[in-house]
């Protein structure tokens, strides 16, 4: 399963200068997830939660 908005999402910080500190991954049970610092040093964690299988 390959991720939604949130790949869009990282381009989107990218293009912005957003530092990215762990780029785009997909977790062993599915769900992926994208680390950002804030100019301010607090680290920032989105998640694309994925359904179980067959949900």
């Amino acid at each position: 399963m390959e991720p939604l908005g949130i790949a869009a999402e990282q381009e989107r910080l990218r293009r912005e200068g957003a530092t990215i500190t762990e780029p785009l991954r997909q977790e062993p049970w599915g769900e992926w997830v994208l680390r950002l610092t804030d100019p301010n040093g607090v680290v920032v964690q989105l998640v694309e939660w994925q359904p179980p299988a067959g949900a």
